[in-house]
């Protein structure tokens, strides 16, 4: 998993406006879900399939209130006569396109009014601009705020859906003018692992705002190791070329990266698992393979085929990316003389021979 974060400020507008928020809790759903399934619906049809309690005027009153609110369209209205009585069919109706997609959805547009804490953000990472609203039961005045021109981050998203929390939001009206509240600092968050990443934005560990990220853990970690000006990586090999060190000779490290820089944007110091390392050049590949020769011996060679098994094991990461060439027991042997800490290591590469004298 790679977690970044950065300091980020959240303006604060308190704005009247007028709003619909989707639902998937109204008892219209399944009005709506009937409709579609009849084609056509009609409050006698209501009463019968769902609302069986209900007189049917109740019934048709609930349809002329969808009918108002656009979810149902009238078909017709009919006189019908029954045992030479006459009485008033009532109407049929049937889905619009709104309500065709409620039903489909299985959701509702719920509407509200009144005055909201609108909560805007400035990052780039995030696609729209409004990240929470809040009503309040209590609107500013001039001596608590200053009043200001509604900001465009705000107007732009008149009459726009946007997607705040997982919920659906449409801003159907807002006034020109608001109060500007004081900013809040909060941090931004952005969470991959494997397939799923997730930016939030959270005020003292409380979460403001939360969405899905468009990108897996995998090319979040390409673009930092690529971006970061504190090691030289190869985009093409996906490795960190290193120096040789005696001292750390594993090819996969964790790697700290004090800026990281993501989309243009700078975060705080992050640590990343199991990067791979790689030598940076011929000669550091030749040191670090006797490094690995020197340190794995534990056991003594009885013969030559004991000793190629063990220098072709460790010489193969080291082949995905550099020739380097597997030396003979006494080819490594006078290498290590070269060395004052090898006596044991030499000893093990020799010692058949005096066996064998």
């Amino acid at each position: 998993m790679i977690k970044l974060k950065q300091n980020t400020e959240v303006e604060i507008y308190q704005v009247e406006l007028a709003l619909k928020v989707k639902t998937k809790q109204s008892p219209f759903i399944p009005i709506l879900i009937l409709a579609q399934e009849q084609e056509e619906i009609s409050a006698e049809i209501l009463q019968e399939n769902l609302l069986t309690a209900l007189p049917v005027r109740a019934c048709d009153n609930l349809l002329k209130r969808l009918e108002q609110q656009g979810y149902l369209q009238h078909v017709q209205k009919n006189m019908l006569s029954y045992r030479q009585t006459h009485q008033v069919a009532f109407a049929n109706y049937s889905l619009t396109k709104l309500g065709e997609q409620s039903a489909i959805d299985k959701s509702f547009w719920i509407g509200e009014k009144g005055v909201y804490n609108v909560y805007v953000s400035k990052s780039t990472l995030i696609q729209h601009r409004i990240i929470m609203t809040e009503k309040v039961d209590r609107a500013e005045n001039d001596k608590d705020s200053r009043t200001t021109i509604l900001p465009r981050e705000i107007r732009q998203y008149e009459n726009q859906v946007l997607t705040i929390n997982k919920t659906e939001v449409l801003f159907e009206d807002i006034e020109e003018r608001c109060f500007q509240l004081r900013p809040l600092i909060c941090v931004i968050e952005i969470h991959a692992k494997g397939n799923e990443t997730i930016l939030k934005i959270d005020k003292d560990n409380q979460s403001l705002f939360q969405t899905d990220f468009d990108i897996e853990e995998k090319y979040l970690q390409e673009e930092l190791l690529a971006a970061c000006s504190e090691f030289e990586y190869d985009q093409d090999k996906k490795a960190i070329l290193s120096e040789f060190n005696k001292d750390n000779l594993s090819f996969n490290r964790k790697v700290k990266i004090l800026k990281p820089i993501f989309q243009r944007n700078q975060f705080n110091q992050v640590e990343i698992e199991s990067i791979t390392h790689i030598p940076s050049n011929q000669e550091n590949a030749d040191l670090w393979y006797w490094e690995l020769l020197y340190k794995n011996m534990n056991d003594y060679f009885l013969d030559e085929n004991s000793f190629k098994d063990y220098a072709n094991e460790l010489v193969k990461p080291i082949l995905l990316h550099f020739k380097v060439k597997v030396p003979k027991r006494k080819e490594l042997s006078e290498i290590f003389y070269e060395r004052e800490d090898a006596f044991y290591q030499i000893a093990k590469l020799e010692t058949i021979d005096y066996l064998n004298y």
